[in-house]
């Protein structure tokens, strides 16, 4: 019991801080650390974030966490079909 109360607490912590932010909270937005994705803010070799499938308009992704620009670029990138 005190480890589903204690995920209840954390997750609900983290929904709220996203809140007070003031940043977009994408539905099914990531959880990589970006520093594991090794994203970057500029495209690579042409790629990039705006046209990868895991992109969610704004400026979100499916797997990696926090703001992301579409001129960005990560490791996960792949890339929309045709």
């Amino acid at each position: 019991m005190k480890v589903t109360m204690a995920g209840v607490a954390v997750t609900g912590a983290g929904a709220l801080g996203s809140c007070m932010t003031g940043q977009p909270v994408a539905r099914g937005a990531g959880t990589t650390p970006k520093s594991m994705a090794r994203y970057q803010n500029s495209p690579n070799k042409g790629r990039r974030c705006g046209g990868c499938t895991h992109f969610l308009e704004p400026n979100a992704c499916e797997i990696v966490a926090g703001e992301i620009s579409p001129n960005g670029w990560c490791r996960f990138h792949e890339p929309r079909p045709a």
